[in-house]
């Protein structure tokens, strides 16, 4: 919104100031003599100059004929004198001009003024072509305010034009999302008015379907592997009904006890991974020396069927991370390396010019680079995995944290031990 505002008050200065501007130019190169005087300024000099002829000729004892004929030859303005009597006026008009002596007339040939001589009797006329200054200001007033107006109208519907196009494209983007299409989006321009809204759109659209297709997941995968714990269950407590045999009913028990387990481990698991929603999640940021954490977390995991062999660097490693989830994502890669390798686990720091790299590596049988993706989704296991224990969604917890944590998660085949090798990548801090 803020690139709009600017945006908008930059266009309406720069069209007012440049139009303004333009059309000032442009009026005064329509007035090529402006050393002339205007059509009031004529009519005020020729107003005091029929006054004064007017008391000049309003005499008895003068011959007005020859001055005027020589005025006449000369000027533009033409003079005549006429009889009171036959210069017929309405009869407001007439009392207006009895009153003030002087009567300024319009018509199609233009301006003439008319001076009354009450000692002769006569009137003073004079003829010019001047047209009414009013009308002509007014009209050219006229014309250049609507070109400005105009013009600031134009100015505004091309900068109005692609908004316009954006939120129309925005509307039918959310009206396709609200219909179903959760794949819906909109190409953000680096010109975009609203690109702030539009990106927040498609934060809202990618987090609104990854919500969908984990419920999807969470759905399909909860029903599948709650089946065969819970027909267990019936199965046991039918064959507990049936027999009378000690030894089976026990047998029987500790089956079922078994079964409670995984369904316990399953909506373990299931809450585990709802609970790791960015939205509700405030990481705890922390400076860690990345090596003597490793060795202290390592320790920890000492219970761990094969032995861990950690390849540090001699340098202190500061990382900025949230050592809760860190240790999350460690737990869930040393599980992982253990339940798929066969005799030996390698945890491996590298060190590059902005990133640190934590590798955990195994001696199994390695991810086919086609199951990549598939396996850090929920419940998604490889095809090495059909065997062994889980729901796979331990590398499903370290995307998640990985992706809102700013840790990268890549997967690949370890050189030294030939199987899978989780890496995961942190920021160093400096």
């Amino acid at each position: 919104m803020k690139k709009l505002i600017i945006s908008l008050v930059l266009v309406v200065l720069t069209s007012i100031v440049s139009l303004g501007w333009s059309i000032s130019e442009f009026a005064s190169l329509t007035d090529p003599r402006p050393d002339i005087p205007t059509t009031k300024e004529q009519l005020t000099a020729l107003k005091l100059v029929g006054r004064s002829l007017a008391q000049s000729l309003d005499d008895d004892n003068v011959e007005p004929a020859h001055f005027i004929d020589n005025w006449n030859q000369q000027n533009q303005e033409q003079l005549s004198l006429i009889d009171e009597k036959i210069f017929i006026l309405p009869p407001s008009l007439t009392t207006q001009f009895k009153r003030d002596a002087a009567l300024l007339l319009e018509s199609d040939e233009g301006i003439s003024l008319h001076y009354r001589l009450p000692l002769t009797s006569q009137v003073l006329n004079i003829k010019t072509q001047l047209v009414s200054p009013e009308e002509t200001n007014f009209s050219w007033n006229k014309i250049y305010t609507m070109l400005f107006y105009v013009g600031v109208v134009l100015i505004l519907l091309v900068w109005v034009s692609p908004l316009i196009r954006q939120l129309m494209h925005l509307s039918k983007a959310t009206k396709a999302f609200g219909m179903g299409q959760l794949q819906q989006r909109i190409k953000v321009s680096k010109t975009s008015y609203i690109g702030a809204i539009e990106t927040e759109f498609n934060r809202m659209a990618d987090r609104i379907q990854q919500l969908v297709d984990d419920n999807k997941l969470l759905s399909r995968a909860v029903s599948h592997d709650l089946k065969t714990p819970i027909a267990r269950l019936r199965f046991g407590i039918e064959a507990l009904e049936e027999t009378q045999n000690e030894q089976l009913r026990i047998k029987y028990f500790q089956r079922l006890n078994r079964d409670l387990d995984t369904m316990e481990e399953l909506v373990s698991t299931l809450l585990s991974y709802a609970r790791l929603d960015e939205a509700n999640i405030k990481p705890d940021l922390q400076v860690i020396e990345l090596n003597s954490w490793l060795k202290q977390k390592l320790a920890d995991h000492s219970n761990i069927a094969y032995p861990i062999e950690y390849l540090g660097i001699e340098q202190t490693i500061k990382v900025n991370s949230d050592p809760k989830y860190l240790s999350m994502q460690l737990a869930n890669l040393l599980s992982n390396a253990e339940r798929f390798g066969r005799s030996q686990i390698i945890v491996r720091v590298e060190v590059d010019q902005y990133r640190v790299w934590l590798h955990v590596e195994d001696d199994g049988q390695g991810i086919d680079n086609d199951e990549i993706e598939q396996i850090v989704k929920p419940f998604v296991r490889g095809q090495q995995s059909r065997d062994n224990a889980g729901h796979g969604m331990g590398l499903a917890i370290v995307k998640r944290i990985s992706s809102w944590m700013g840790t990268e998660f890549v997967i690949t085949r370890s050189s030294a031990l030939g199987g899978a090798r989780m890496s995961l990548s942190i920021k160093l801090e400096n």
